[in-house]
């Protein structure tokens, strides 16, 4: 999802949990940032991998709050080289959450 016009946290990973319509409360792990890896734009994303939770939430507003910075953005040399990091990510965020 693009972010707009906002006041922006440090690009990178962090630990987070998600607050959905109804309620409810999710742990997840979150990039802010320009997805070097695919992408040289300039426009900010948010992404986030909730943990354990099998929905579709596009076009879905939800509240997102950052707990703990993991890591800086960076580039990786492909997609299996960012497959194991987001998986290192999501094991440091559950460690942290």
């Amino acid at each position: 999802m693009a972010l707009g016009c906002h006041l922006e946290p440090a690009c990178g990973v962090y630990a987070v949990t998600a607050r959905l319509a109804d309620g409810a409360v999710h742990k997840g792990v979150a990039n802010i940032g320009r997805r070097p890896t695919f992408n040289a734009g300039l426009e900010s994303r948010l992404e986030i991998n909730i943990f354990d939770f099998d929905a579709d939430l596009y076009d879905t507003e939800i509240t997102v709050s950052l707990h703990s910075y993991i890591r800086e953005e960076r580039k990786f040399a492909g997609l299996d080289a960012l497959k194991a990091q987001i998986a290192t990510d999501a094991t440091e965020a559950r460690r942290l959450l």
